[in-house]
C-alpha cells in the first residue's frame, strides 16, 4: 500500500498543468465580411479554398504567431497576440511542471479565440518606376 502512495504522489507531483489542462494549441475562428479566401497561411500551415467563418489550430508558445489571407486582389494579415496561461500557475513550486509546460508552450495561449480580419487591396508594382542611381 505505502508503495502505491508513493508512486501516486511522485506521479501527482511532476504534472504539468497547462499541458495537461489546455494543450499546447488553442482553436481560433477569423471572420470576415467576404465570404471565402483563396490561400491562408498560418505559422507556415497553408489552407485553400477557405469559408468564413474559418477555424483553425494556433500553436500556443512564444514565437510570434501571424496569419495572411489571400483573396482575389484583396490581403489580410492579422497578428495573433500571446498572453500568460494562469492554469500554468498549478504547477506551484514544482520545476519539473513548469519546465514541461515551458517546452510544450502551454504556458502561452493566444489572448483572443475571435478575430475579425479586414481586407485591403493588394499593393501593386507594375506602375512602380524603377530606382536611377544619380552618377557622382
Amino acid at each position: 500500500m505505502k508503495k502505491i502512495l508513493i508512486i501516486l504522489l511522485c506521479a501527482l507531483s511532476c504534472t504539468s498543468c497547462a499541458t495537461i489542462l489546455s494543450g499546447d494549441t488553442k482553436r481560433v475562428t477569423f471572420d470576415s465580411d467576404i465570404k471565402r479566401a483563396d490561400v491562408v497561411n498560418i505559422d507556415g500551415r497553408r489552407y485553400h479554398n477557405v469559408t468564413f467563418p474559418f477555424k483553425a489550430m494556433v500553436r500556443c508558445g512564444f514565437d510570434d504567431s501571424f496569419a495572411r489571407f489571400e483573396a482575389n486582389d484583396l490581403t489580410a494579415v492579422v497578428n495573433i497576440d500571446k498572453k500568460f496561461n494562469w492554469v500554468s500557475i498549478l504547477n506551484l513550486t514544482e520545476p519539473i511542471g513548469w519546465l514541461i509546460d515551458a517546452v510544450s508552450g502551454a504556458i502561452m495561449t493566444t489572448e483572443q479565440s475571435y478575430y475579425w480580419v479586414e481586407f485591403a487591396p493588394q499593393p501593386t508594382t507594375k506602375n512602380v518606376e524603377p530606382l536611377r542611381l544619380k552618377e557622382f
